[in-house]
């Protein structure tokens, strides 16, 4: 159902436009503290709740120009437009194509239909896609080990950290990771990144910076080239890839650990804030330390995973049909959008208290089981869902689950902002660049 002139511009104005302001590439920093403190999100459910209503749930549609923008509000269509794709639900969306250009024009998530099966499947085997721990993870997890001691001996001598003073480190384990200990001090590599991301945040609008992109992409194919076995690029190239292939999927594996930096900081806020869940994070990290190799982190994992479904790092999943597709009693052209809110499906009104509470007992490994009892369909998906989830969901959550087990184990957190993190309900918008918490010693 195509939505009237008033909805349609509530819609616009209250749901789509915030979200956009924010960045969909790399977050404005300015932009996400004035929508926290506005709670942006939470007056974008309040839209989203009264079309709900009015609607029954039905999907309704909005024009932006010549573009026709379908967007689900039921959970059951949420999840059938991603369990359908690639095809006929491309992920390859216009949106997408012009903004991921950028800086990752040959990106798997931005292939045509006909060459997405090939990379996919290598991005799989790169990634080690559904095994907990990559086959690379004791060089991977043994580089974090460093990162987070470094940034534990500067929390220890200040007192306390915010985000600019991790935000360095965090971005030498991205890179570490994926392209080995010699990219961890490169800071020029991901300086480029940030400045074609951010040209990206205005997709078409602008031009391309062809000239940084080029350089941009020789630099990575000068580290892939370089990288160790036990790294993601190393291991990409031995498995069936060649530099030059892995270096054009290498940006989007870097633009992906941005969020996942962005997510670790808002667990460990939300862990600052709760003693009892930072003494089960240290009692679990205690035990990994003593162990020795490579653990999986159940508990790290898990409040991950809480922090990217209660704040989504992705805020909006877009899809695109590539052929006519039924919907109801609609058929839908080829080239029609599809907008999945994440916080709207994550943080359902319908399911409250358990949509706004921190909860790491939600999860059983990636699974969401939600609250006891539920039976109803819920639609969580931090790193999207169906055949086209992110590949690189168990490493980043390797790497993740890694550095927090490492933050919380020889220090205590505690709030120096945002208190209100203690209790739930939790806020439906957080400024990650905002946050700051007191360090002492456990």
């Amino acid at each position: 159902m195509t939505l009237g002139p008033a909805e349609q511009a509530r819609v616009l104005g209250g749901v789509l436009a915030p979200l956009l302001a924010q960045g969909a590439i790399v977050r404005r920093p300015r932009v996400t503290v004035a929508a926290e403190r506005a709670r942006s999100d939470a007056r974008a459910a309040a839209v989203l709740e009264r079309l709900a209503e009015r609607h029954d749930r039905r999907p309704v549609a909005v024009t932006l120009g010549p573009r026709r923008l379908v967007l689900p509000l039921h959970h059951d269509d949420g999840r059938a437009v991603l369990d359908a794709s690639p095809d006929p639900f491309s992920p390859a969306s216009w949106e997408k194509r012009a903004a991921l250009s950028h800086f990752q024009p040959r990106g798997v998530l931005i292939s045509p239909l006909e060459e997405r099966p090939a990379l996919r499947e290598w991005n799989e085997r790169a990634l080690d896609t559904g095994r907990p721990v990559h086959a690379a993870g004791e060089g991977v997890v043994g580089a974090l080990h460093g990162i987070a001691d470094a940034v534990v001996r500067g929390a220890r001598r200040q007192g306390g950290l915010g985000f600019d003073d991790v935000d360095g480190p965090l971005w030498s384990a991205a890179r570490t990771v994926t392209l080995g200990p010699g990219a961890r001090d490169d800071t020029v590599l991901t300086d480029e990144l940030q400045a074609l991301r951010t040209r990206a945040n205005w997709a078409f609008a602008v031009p391309q910076r062809r000239a940084l992109r080029a350089r941009f992409s020789r630099h990575v194919l000068d580290h892939v080239r370089r990288a160790p076995l036990d790294s993601l690029a190393g291991a990409g190239v031995a498995r069936g890839g060649n530099p030059l292939l892995a270096a054009t999927q290498v940006p989007h594996w870097l633009f992906a650990f941005d969020a996942a930096r962005i997510a670790l900081w808002r667990a460990l806020a939300v862990a600052a804030a709760r003693p009892a869940l930072q003494d089960a994070l240290r009692a679990e990290a205690v035990d990994a330390a003593a162990a020795g190799g490579v653990h999986v982190l159940p508990l790290a994992r898990a409040a991950v995973l809480e922090s990217v479904r209660l704040w989504p790092t992705t805020l909006v999943l877009l899809r695109e049909t590539v052929a006519p597709t039924v919907w109801g009693d609609d058929v839908l052209p080829p080239g029609h959008g599809v907008a999945l809110v994440s916080s709207w499906f994550h943080r359902d009104p319908d399911r409250r208290p358990a949509a706004d509470t921190f909860d790491p007992g939600f999860w059983d490994g990636t699974d969401w089981t939600g609250p006891a009892g539920s039976v109803e369909p819920w639609l969580v998906v931090p790193f999207s869902a169906g055949p086209v989830v992110c590949p690189g969901e168990d490493v980043v959550l390797l790497t993740a689950s890694t550095l927090l087990s490492d933050l919380v184990r020889d220090v205590r957190w505690s709030p120096d902002s945002h208190p209100a993190l203690a209790d739930d309900p939790l806020p439906p918008t957080l400024a990650h660049e905002h946050l700051r918490l007191r360090a002492a010693a456990a």
